[in-house]
């Protein structure tokens, strides 16, 4: 089996070598630079990865990494994207992959360094045909799901806190206004608005995704009443509005039971923690890390205390 590790890069020389060292064990590291102004292509040539260059105007990150795909060479028989923030946790992380050939996509695990979700399955490993990006910014892979999850395959996402996100507002209403009926980017707009705190733009945007008819994922759609709760004056009524879209996941309840806590109804939020608690499926990208782990015991023993 061949595999390659692949991505397109805009100013990444901070994670170059850091990159390269992850991805070693591939038999190709591809990068596509996308118009970089310092020192991206020539540390990450001197650590081995192959460098191709292109600019798309007007940028979009779809275009970029269908181009990046297309760049690996066509003997290669599953390829994985990982941004130039991204690391593998294990350096002999192929073996897994080797030990499981024949499968059209994998998927394993992606971990946020002390970012605002925790341990998510993701699906970024997959054979040439029949894939492609879709979407300006905020783009997915399109094409049949994983037979093969690799439990042991962990990814980790370690951005640098110091990059300027100011690029992804301007992007996103671009793309809304160009592609009204692209769902995907509305939800993430009114996402970007709320966390700028422009409060009666993320109101709209997101009202809007709610009612546009292919904005039909679930866990997506309660993201967006979550929002609205965390935005309005009477949150409760978005929190079970965010219940009814997806009942088998743990967040709103455990905003329901933060909300309660805070008006001290104390049994209603130990009725909503023991409903959160009993939720344990957090394989998805809208999983909030507070309500998971350490910090989700914590707030469980505290509830349990004003018993």
């Amino acid at each position: 089996m061949k595999i390659a590790v692949y991505t397109c890069v805009l100013n990444e020389a901070k994670h170059a070598e850091r990159w390269a060292e992850s991805a070693k064990c591939a038999d190709y590291m591809v990068w596509l630079d996308t118009g970089s102004t310092d020192d991206t292509v020539a540390l990450a040539v001197a650590n081995g990865i192959t460098v191709h260059e292109a600019t798309f105007k007007p940028f979009r990150f779809d275009d970029a990494r269908n181009a990046a795909m297309a760049l690996v060479p066509a003997d290669c028989d599953v390829m994985i994207q990982l941004d130039a923030d991204e690391v593998f946790t294990e350096p002999d992380w192929r073996k897994h992959f080797d030990a499981n050939p024949g499968h059209e996509r994998y998927s394993y695990w992606l971990t946020n360094d002390g970012g605002s979700w925790g341990r998510v399955k993701r699906q970024n490993a997959h054979v040439r045909d029949g894939y492609r990006w879709e979407h300006p910014i905020h783009e997915v892979i399109k094409g049949s799901w994983a037979t093969c999850h690799l439990d042991e395959v962990v990814i980790e996402h370690r951005p640098d806190k110091g990059k300027s996100r100011a690029y992804a507002l301007g992007m996103l209403e671009h793309w809304s206004a160009e592609f009204p009926d692209d769902a995907r980017t509305l939800f993430y707009l009114g996402r970007e608005y709320k966390f700028r705190a422009m409060w009666d733009k993320a109101r709209v945007a997101l009202w809007r995704y709610i009612h546009h008819d292919k904005a039909t994922w679930g866990p997506e759609r309660q993201e967006a009443y979550m929002m609205l709760a965390q935005i309005d004056s009477r949150p409760e009524r978005y929190y079970w509005k965010a219940v009814a879209e997806e009942p088998a996941r743990r967040e709103p309840f455990y905003y329901l039971a933060k909300h309660h806590l805070s008006r001290n109804e104390n049994d209603l939020a130990w009725s909503m923690v023991l409903q959160a608690a009993a939720r344990t499926d957090y394989s998805i990208y809208t999983t909030h890390a507070e309500a998971w782990g350490e910090p989700f015991d914590e707030f469980f023993k505290k509830v349990e205390a004003k018993q």
